[in-house]
């Protein structure tokens, strides 16, 4: 009975330690997340999104982790002009809006636990 219940036990504990939360960003035209914002992205997956004349990012989700916002002039990622700090720990509360700071840009991406490299455009 006592192998029973610590093989369950254990079999609980390795299933909650591969479940992993998340943090989601939408772009939004104006600076206060409240202007046609865009369907809900990973801040994890660091493919490349085309919004052009954006204003914001509204955030929502939990497990917010240190987060970078890679901006470039045109529509495929294909340098930095500019990198802004989005995301800071838990500094993010949930449903917070960061306004876009940088240059007007085509396309981001994001890039977690790590520092910005140097604009390279």
């Amino acid at each position: 009975m006592v192998k029973i219940i610590i093989s369950s036990v254990l079999a609980v504990l390795s299933l909650a330690s591969t479940v992993t939360a998340t943090t989601y960003a939408q772009f939004c035209n104006d600076q206060h997340c409240t202007d046609s914002c865009g369907i809900s992205v990973s801040v994890d997956n660091p493919g490349c999104l085309q919004e052009y004349g954006r204003g914001s990012i509204k955030f929502h989700g939990t497990n917010f982790v240190d987060s970078n916002l890679i901006y470039s002039p045109d529509d495929h990622c294909s340098c930095q002009s500019h990198c802004q700090r989005v995301v800071n720990d838990l500094d993010t509360a949930i449903e917070a809006c960061t306004p876009l700071t940088g240059p007007s840009s085509s396309s981001f991406r994001f890039v977690s636990d790590q520092a910005c490299d140097p604009d390279n455009c």
